[in-house]
């Protein structure tokens, strides 16, 4: 049989902190009978509250799971015990799944058949061209409303802007969204973030809403003159402002085969729609990669990679500059990376020549505001006691987003310095993972 996964690769699955701690206690022998696994599946029954065990199955390919427990989760807590007792070596081996198991596959193979089966229509150039000009069209009347909204947000004053800031400010998402530009909607949803006092920046709430408004001007300036624009620096406003990009586009492309490492990632929920982050690090082309993909809220997204798993594959990069967004031909998937160490390639640097790359990255795209860097550092605390990062030249840069991970960033660094990789921003450094010991650990 093929190799198992190991629990962290389990729990990544959870869709809640509540369905890890459930599936977790699902982990043990107790409560499971007839449990099995074969090269793609793993199956068993699970003692509920009733009469009935729950058939609980599981494709360890897709992943995809079948649970008949009313759980409106995905997955459950059963699918999530029973990966977790298979990980651990305690699901036996079967040459044939069971007969519940079976039939569930075969439904899905057959529905997967008729799917392919179903005859696509011939996509019809002048109507494409045509609904292409009709959004670009919707685009610019919601920017046109925009720009009169962000004038009169400067000429009244920002003041009391912070009073009632949801309601104020989703109504003009609404109307970007309707005029077919979400990526605007989501930076002008995001604006009330900067009146919660998360942190100590919140203070200063006036200076930072109007960086965020010039951003969202120039943002709106830059798409009145997309024709005139660099390609590269058109597409850049496209993807700011919201257009898709077909992924077949993407891979049409050419792409860059290397070793990849995985080097952090981060999971984000926002109005009802899951994201994950995977940066990567390419051991021979020296630089980085993102992978970001969405699910809708009890979705699963993407098990792998993991931070700290190399694969070996061809990554195809979105237009735009700088390019960071990336994604792999999933008709291929990639392969185990071959023996050489990627870790080895990593180049960390100091805080000062951090933030040269980012803004270097920034120039080439204004609307920006993050990008992944490697520092050598170890943690303190500003004068005003903010946890931070200090490099061997006394530089300091703040940590953000920490949460609970600031005990764990504790324990791994011990005081010493480290290799430690994030999101540098404006506001500071968001830690996504360590290098101790030649070895990536995600936080």
């Amino acid at each position: 049989m093929g190799g198992r996964w190991s629990a962290d690769q389990v729990l990544a699955l959870a869709p809640d902190a509540s369905s890890v701690k459930a599936g977790q206690k699902l982990a043990t022998p107790t409560p499971w009978t007839g449990t099995g696994a074969t090269d793609t599946l793993v199956w068993g029954l699970c003692k509920g509250s009733g009469k009935t065990p729950y058939q609980t199955i599981v494709d360890i390919g897709a992943p995809a799971y079948k649970c008949s427990c009313p759980s409106r989760k995905f997955p459950c807590k059963h699918a999530l015990g029973l990966l977790l007792l298979w990980s651990q070596n305690e699901v036996p081996d079967a040459a044939e799944p069971a007969d519940y198991a079976a039939a569930w596959r075969a439904g899905r193979a057959d529905r997967a058949t008729k799917k392919s089966a179903e005859p696509s229509a011939p996509k019809d150039p002048d109507r494409a061209a045509k609904t292409a000009a009709q959004r670009v069209e919707r685009v610019r009347s919601g920017i046109d409303e925009l720009q009169l909204w962000l004038t009169d947000q400067v000429g009244n004053g920002l003041a009391g802007a912070e009073i009632d800031a949801y309601r104020r400010f989703d109504a003009v998402a609404a109307r970007l969204v309707d005029a077919q530009a979400p990526g605007l909607a989501t930076r002008v949803r995001r604006l009330p973030a900067l009146f919660s006092g998360v942190d100590s920046a919140a203070v200063d709430w006036p200076a930072r809403l109007l960086e965020e408004l010039g951003r969202l001007w120039s943002l709106s300036v830059a798409h009145q003159r997309l024709d005139e624009l660099p390609d590269d620096l058109a597409a850049t406003v496209r993807r700011h402002v919201g257009y898709p990009t077909a992924k077949a586009d993407v891979l049409a492309a050419d792409g860059i085969a290397d070793t990849w490492l995985c080097v952090g990632r981060r999971d984000a929920d926002e109005d009802g729609l899951l994201s994950r982050r995977i940066w990567l690090w390419g051991a021979t082309s020296r630089r980085y990669g993102m992978v970001l993909d969405y699910a809708p809220t009890g979705a699963t997204l993407p098990l792998r990679p993991v931070t700290g798993e190399a694969i070996a594959t061809t990554m195809h990069f979105y237009p735009g500059t700088p390019r960071l967004r990336c994604v792999y031909d999933d008709t291929t998937p990639p392969s185990d990376a071959p023996s050489a160490d990627p870790v080895g390639t990593l180049e960390p640097m100091t805080l000062t020549a951090a933030r040269h790359v980012r803004a270097r990255a920034i120039a080439d795209d204004p609307w920006a505001q993050t990008w992944p860097v490697l520092v050598s550092v170890r943690l303190g605390r500003t004068d005003d006691a903010t946890p931070a990062l200090i490099d061997a030249d006394t530089t300091a840069v703040p940590l953000t987003g920490l949460a609970d991970r600031w005990p764990l960033l504790l324990a791994l660094t011990g005081g010493a310095h480290v290799a430690v990789f994030g999101d540098l921003g404006p506001q500071g450094l968001d830690v996504a993972s360590v290098l101790v010991d030649g070895t990536v650990i995600g936080l």
